[in-house]
């Protein structure tokens, strides 16, 4: 990394980033995610099994983009939307500080492997850090074991299960 620029209060990352068989390939970026990204963004929750159309991902970066506390990042690979990240704060009883979840974390396919996920990641924690929260939790379904395995890599540990209901 070349490090990290604050604008407009959004971590902007360059990169240089690796493929899969370890050549140097193209430059990354990290930056906040624009109204524009929508059809991207839908694009990318369809890779990663929520299929979404383009106002639907509209509509719904419009309403984390006017939350203050919380923050849309993409990954651009020379030019392109490549990858996604939300985090959101929230405040609780059993703790002093916040606390942030990464809400949702998706590289393009043919890209994954390539360091564009640990640049988000890097980006979320950054955000995490600058709004006053102690931890990034990151919760994952239990089927997807290669996002497990990358969690664990970058440092996360297992701390429980999550559960679910429909309302």
């Amino acid at each position: 990394m070349n490090g990290c620029r604050l604008r407009a209060a959004a971590c902007v990352m360059m990169a240089a980033l690796r493929t899969d068989d370890g050549n140097m390939s193209g430059t990354s970026s990290i930056r906040a995610a624009v109204a524009a990204d929508a059809p991207a963004l839908a694009g990318l929750l369809g890779q990663l099994g929520y299929p979404t159309d383009t106002t639907q991902a509209a509509a719904r970066l419009a309403r984390l983009l006017a939350d203050p506390q919380a923050a849309v990042f993409v990954a651009c690979r020379d030019g392109p939307v490549v990858g996604l990240a939300t985090v959101q704060a929230h405040v609780a009883l059993n703790r002093d500080a916040p606390a942030v979840q990464l809400t949702l974390l998706v590289v393009a396919d043919g890209l994954r492997g390539s360091g564009i996920g640990r640049a988000l990641v890097a980006a979320a924690e950054d955000w995490t850090r600058r709004h006053g929260a102690g931890r990034l939790v990151v919760t994952t379904a239990s089927h997807r074991t290669g996002a497990h395995a990358f969690y664990e890599r970058l440092g996360y540990a297992s701390t429980g299960r999550r559960y679910a209901r429909g309302l």
